[in-house]
């Protein structure tokens, strides 16, 4: 019941978003018309163009995605006790990593709401596997691009060291020039950092002098100005940032579960791993806590429950 892994931009970054466009479309106008009527100083004022009851909503969905931590394990051949070593290379197949996590999972204590069991919780596992160090480094390098974790940055500095080691270690690095090149700055005397101190005192007299002397209008206007265009700039980033958190690799696969910690420990050794242990370069990452918490990296995956509508 494992699926595999695909990055996809969460569907529940994408409603707020689109919950939050109509009341950003109304800023522009509103503070365009204020500017009018602060012009020939007066006019009637206008009703709130954001909803505060749904963007205050909107502000617990993306609190509870992004603000609040969730407890996290990391799992890659290179760690102590995990694996098998033979001499530099460690090695850790699919299997091996799935039963890892689950023994820590057992040491996990459950969370609790109110002195008892939350069974509003959730799991999402992802193993990245490969046949050999190259390859797996290549896989964590995939995956740290869109969502780094310092554990899989270390295993694929390390995964990609030992590619190279039997060529590596019999290259000389080249020795830097001497007399070496070095920087220096102004602002590293005590008479630079004096007459900067200086400038810039008068520099600020001089914005302050400017900024005195615009009129409301002028200030309004420039508000408004800056506001529409900080508005495209952040909807430009979110779309960046979307089109940029696509990818997959023939070697991740991914499990979501929900229940109590104990529950889904016991489940995660009934699902067999799609790769076999020809695949001996493994590492895989688990999140587990409330489902608000887990949503996020759940809809990054593209993954979903494999137990619904499952009678167990």
């Amino acid at each position: 019941m494992f699926q595999p892994v695909t990055f996809t931009p969460p569907s529940s970054v994408d409603s707020i978003a689109a919950g939050l466009s109509s009341s950003l479309d109304a800023i522009g106008s509103t503070l365009a018309s204020g500017a009018g009527r602060l012009a020939s100083l007066g006019g009637a004022s206008s009703a709130p163009v954001l909803g505060l009851n749904g963007v205050g909503d909107m502000r617990g969905q993306a609190t509870g995605m992004f603000a609040e931590p969730v407890p996290y394990l990391a799992v890659t051949p290179y760690q102590r006790g995990v694996g098998q070593h033979r001499g530099e290379h460690a090695y850790l197949t699919p299997t091996g990593a799935i039963r890892a996590v689950g023994s820590r999972l057992g040491d996990m204590p459950p969370l609790t709401t109110g002195g008892l069991p939350d069974m509003d919780t959730g799991l999402v596992l992802v193993v990245m596997a490969a046949p050999d160090a190259g390859r797996f480094a290549t896989s964590l390098q995939r995956f740290n691009a869109v969502m780094p974790l310092v554990e899989l940055q270390q295993a694929q500095r390390r995964a990609g060291a030992l590619a190279t080691l039997e060529e590596d270690k019999f290259k000389v690095p080249p020795a830097p020039g001497y007399p070496a090149w070095g920087k220096a700055s102004p602002r590293r005397g005590a008479t630079g950092r004096a007459t900067d101190v200086a400038l810039g005192a008068q520099l600020a007299l001089g914005e302050g002098h400017e900024a005195a002397t615009a009129s409301p209008l002028e200030r309004l206007q420039g508000f408004a100005t800056r506001q529409g265009a900080t508005m495209q700039r952040r909807r430009a980033d979110l779309a960046s940032l979307g089109s940029s958190m696509t990818g997959t690799d023939p070697g991740w696969f991914g499990l979501y579960l929900e229940g109590l910690v104990a529950e889904v420990a016991r489940l995660l050794v009934r699902f067999v791993p799609p790769l076999d242990d020809a695949f001996k370069c493994c590492a895989a990452v688990c999140w587990y806590g409330r489902r608000q918490q887990v949503a996020y990296y759940k809809e990054a995956f593209g993954l979903r429950n494999p137990l619904e509508g499952i009678d167990l």
